[in-house]
């Protein structure tokens, strides 16, 4: 049984270098790779309804103190700053802060509503260097990351979309068994208990609607939101985490989200945080671990070779 490291290397796919520990270095085999699986994500996330965007990988600290992450997440992340030595910007771990500063661009009605955006997000974590594993485990990868802000009352099919949505990915690529879980608050977290409990029995409803079924892990939430998680077993018998939805009800609070209602008053939205992959470079490296190497032909960077008898 070879590692997706190993497989990498026969098929010149990708490597890494001690100057740049925990990131990967692209051969064009890799990268077409890369490009195909990149490619379907995008195909399905538009024939749900989102559109694609693009935000900046540095912003600047004031931003991460808004959202939280520099109270609860400040120890995984990377900081620069100015030439004069300040450290005043974070590299992104993730980009649902960039997606909330598109949303506040504009005056948002309830006819706008879910509004749908997603971005393959090139983002960087300061994973410790025990814990670095291939493209399994790295510190910049790229995740499908989609943010879908709507009303309470859209929550549960919105969530029920992901699930079908996620099915739909995994069975195109042989993948049938998953693992559900509805991990839910945290001893660290943001917002009352009231929301908590209201947006945990949402996600099991929408789990039970789907015929999904799931276990709870309890305590295991981001610090702004219950979540689901999806998890994949490769070839060895690990278990990895891919795609997961997150329901937030504090992010749009602590940055004054809002939207008229039906009534022409001013509510708040929640948002939906989501990716199907997760990150695409753990993606691919289980997927090289599951198939040893057999790729499916319509993603293979080499799918036809001629040999010269």
């Amino acid at each position: 049984m070879k590692t997706h490291r190993e497989l990498a290397e026969q098929l010149d796919l990708f490597h890494s270098e001690q100057q740049a520990p925990g990131m990967l270095f692209w051969h064009p085999n890799g990268w077409h790779l890369f490009q195909n699986i990149q490619e379907h994500m995008r195909r399905c996330y538009r024939q749900y309804g989102f559109k694609e965007v693009r935000t900046p990988q540095l912003m600047k600290k004031e931003l991460w103190h808004i959202s939280g992450h520099m109270e609860m997440y400040a120890q995984d992340m990377f900081f620069g700053g100015e030439q004069n030595g300040d450290q005043e910007y974070a590299l992104k771990p993730m980009s649902c802060p960039a997606h909330i500063l598109m949303y506040k661009r504009g005056v948002h009605s309830y006819r706008d509503l879910p509004l749908k955006l997603f971005e393959f997000g090139l983002v960087h974590r300061n994973e410790s260097s025990g814990s670095l594993n291939g493209c399994l485990r790295l510190r910049q990868f790229t995740q499908d990351d989609a943010h879908v802000f709507c009303a309470w009352s859209q929550v549960k099919q919105e969530v029920g979309q992901f699930l079908k949505r996620a099915k739909q990915i995994y069975n195109d690529y042989g993948y049938q068994a998953l693992e559900v879980k509805i991990s839910t608050q945290p001893e660290q977290a943001l917002g009352d208990d009231d929301s908590w409990r209201r947006a945990e029995d949402i996600l099991k409803e929408a789990c039970q609607t789907e015929s999904v079924p799931f276990d709870i892990q309890i305590g295991e939430g981001a610090f702004y939101g219950p979540k689901i998680e999806l998890a994949l077993q490769d070839a060895m018998g690990r278990i990895w985490q891919c795609g997961t939805i997150q329901l937030d009800f504090n992010l749009p609070d602590r940055f004054e989200l809002e939207f008229g209602n039906e009534q022409g008053k001013a509510e708040q939205p929640v948002i939906l945080h989501q990716a199907v992959y997760g990150s695409i470079e753990r993606w691919i490296g289980i997927l090289l671990e599951v198939s040893q190497g057999v790729l499916p032909e319509w993603i293979h960077p080499q799918p036809v070779a001629l040999v010269t008898v």
